[in-house]
């Protein structure tokens, strides 16, 4: 993040890394919630398959605001008008506790006269306070504050807030409403978007590749930005969601440091067809986002100048119920274009325009309510640019597959164990095993 030449390269590639995101090999960040179950008096299966992936029911509740409750209520004004809000604050907790396992030498093997571990324990990885439901008439909320191993520090986490209503529109019911969020596609209704993406839970510690995609949701905009916006859904059939953003960052001294920060406002869009018939149910989308970074996403480029990213997605949901079993299938594809103006004026970038695109496809199959099994292949490819990501030989394509056991002995509790294989890493297929790992998962919630 330093201001001199051959820092940039580095700073540019911890840009890169965070974008990594649509890889999934960032923290998991947590969804289902027993908040919503105290305050709906219903089951998590209801609202949830494994969670976090949301059933139709769970998709209904999230699109109406989070009100639907049926615990006491303090209430003023005619049906509540006035005044509506639960006797006891819909709160819970999340706690998870995870080991990962580097399967492949050298990373595997202690090497000799250190006191290196194969095997590093984060206890807890995330412990997470939410506050999650109905807040007002028409209002309701998903908001968590997590403390995080990796950074040893607690922080404000996702948060969801939404104004909803219905209405009728051309003789066709419309569900329609406003939201305020800190993280671009945590809003989304599907688990194909990267906020929900599998695989649910992803390990601190395993290697991430310099290239990837998603300028939606790195680290420099999760919890870094505060977006508002409009959403509907006409017939139960056409979604569709546009919101603006601009940074916010904590911490910070100023508002709007000018430096790595968003300049202007940077617009999310979402457009998603839906549809079911019979033991099936397809969703057909896409999305996208713009963001344009004064300095660079890293704060370390030309000032005066600014990066832009461009991202473009399709993505696509399929479920079929097998009885009390579902088997689903996942697809997305994000394009991203990358004017790298600031990032190459100080030799943070070979080249101003490149781009990255990103490949994923998951399979997931529940058996009842106790078990599921899941892969996922990935595949990354882009611009070479050796300045820009850091490497050797500056060629950001990524490829593998991850494959996951989840056992849910109560369906508050998972245990999950996983494994990320590389087929490809950072260009190179020579050593790309050696960032094999193996995650294990405890994730509680109550």
């Amino acid at each position: 993040m330093n201001k001199n030449t051959s820092k940039v390269g580095v700073s540019a590639r911890a840009a890169g890394t965070v974008l990594g995101a649509a890889l999934s090999l960032l923290s998991v960040k947590a969804y289902a919630v027993p908040s919503f179950a105290r305050q709906t008096g219903l089951a998590c299966a209801v609202c949830h398959d494994v969670p976090p992936q949301l059933t139709a029911f769970g998709r209904q509740f999230k699109l109406d605001g989070y009100v639907m409750t049926t615990l006491k209520q303090i209430s003023a004004g005619k049906n509540g008008k006035d005044l509506s809000i639960d006797r006891a604050a819909p709160l819970s907790f999340m706690m998870q506790i995870s080991a990962t396992t580097f399967t492949h030498e050298p990373a595997s093997k202690t090497q000799a006269g250190t006191t290196a571990q194969n095997t590093n324990i984060e206890l807890p990885q995330q412990l997470s306070l939410f506050y999650a439901g109905e807040i007002s008439p028409h209002a309701g909320t998903f908001m968590q504050v997590t403390y995080d191993h990796a950074s040893d520090h607690f922080s404000f986490d996702n948060t969801d807030i939404r104004y909803a209503r219905q209405t009728v529109l051309g003789g066709q019911s419309v569900d329609w409403g406003l939201d305020l969020n800190n993280n671009p596609t945590v809003e989304d209704l599907w688990n194909t978007t990267p906020a929900w993406g599998f695989p649910w839970g992803h390990s601190n510690l395993a290697a991430h590749p310099a290239g990837s995609t998603g300028v939606m949701v790195n680290e420099a905009l999760g919890q870094a930005v505060a977006g508002v916006g409009e959403y509907s859904m006409w017939n139960n059939s056409w979604y569709e969601d546009f919101s603006i953003y601009r940074s916010s960052p904590g911490g910070q001294s100023q508002v709007n440091p000018v430096m790595g920060s968003i300049n202007g406002i940077a617009p999310y869009w979402r457009l998603a067809w839906q549809h079911g018939f019979g033991n099936n149910y397809l969703e057909v989308g896409t999305f996208g986002m713009q963001a344009r970074f004064l300095g660079g996403m890293s704060g370390a480029g030309a000032t005066g100048l600014a990066d832009t990213y461009t991202d473009s997605a399709i993505d696509s949901q399929f479920d079929h119920h097998f009885g009390a079993d579902l088997l689903t299938l996942y697809g997305s594809y994000v394009h991203e274009q990358q004017n790298l103006a600031s990032s190459y004026a100080v030799g943070g970038a070979d080249r101003t325009h490149q781009n990255l695109n990103n490949l994923r496809l998951t399979g997931t199959y529940q058996f009842g309510l106790h078990y599921q099994t899941g892969v996922s292949y990935f595949n990354t490819t882009g611009t070479t640019d050796a300045a820009y990501y850091g490497t050797t030989n500056g060629n950001p394509d990524s490829n593998g597959w991850i494959a996951r056991f989840t056992y849910l002995p109560w369906e508050n509790t998972q245990l999950a164990l996983q494994y990320t294989a590389y087929t490809k890493f950072d260009g190179t297929t020579a050593g790309a095993s050696r960032s094999n790992s193996l995650y294990l998962l405890a994730w509680y919630l109550w």
